[in-house]
């Protein structure tokens, strides 16, 4: 007697990954942007490390070179260093070419400033108070003008 038998997987996955090194920004719920590089694309999905302010269920956006910013969520913790993620809507065919051709960012370099002194090693400064004169005319303008500006109210009401 012949048994048939289906094989069935627990890979949700909707389409082939790609292993890639592409440079992307990640924004959790706060919209902080984290730099990460993608370590698998699909057009449903994509691999990246994990930080530790998201968490599985966690909606995010991803920023790739050649496709802009998508939304997405995190499905998975792979391990306790990887997040894989689904892509809120899939890209399209042109959009994870893009993707996979766009050429690798660019590194910003910041020219080297020089050593700025601790704040404790800094003179503290001199902060005096007004002469006497100065005190006694900000307090009589002061009052003046709360009683200019109550007279004008009462006069405007009545």
């Amino acid at each position: 007697m012949a048994l048939v038998a289906t094989l069935y997987s627990d890979d949700a996955r909707g389409s082939e990954r790609r292993q890639v090194e592409l440079d992307g920004t990640l924004r959790g719920p706060a919209h902080t942007p984290h730099d990460v590089l993608v370590s698998e694309l699909s057009s449903t999905g994509f691999r990246v490390p994990a930080t530790g302010a998201l968490s599985v269920g966690s909606r995010i956006t991803l920023g790739l070179s050649g496709v802009g910013a998508r939304a997405a969520r995190i499905v998975r913790l792979a391990g306790e260093e990887q997040f894989g993620c689904e892509f809120i809507s899939p890209l399209s065919p042109g959009e994870l070419a893009a993707a996979l051709d766009a050429p690798p960012a660019e590194l910003i370099r910041f020219p080297q400033t020089a050593m700025v002194a601790p704040a404790d090693a800094l003179p503290e400064p001199d902060v005096g108070r007004f002469p006497g004169p100065v005190r006694l005319a900000v307090l009589m303008g002061g009052g003046l003008a709360a009683w200019g500006i109550t007279i004008a109210a009462a006069v405007a009401l009545f």
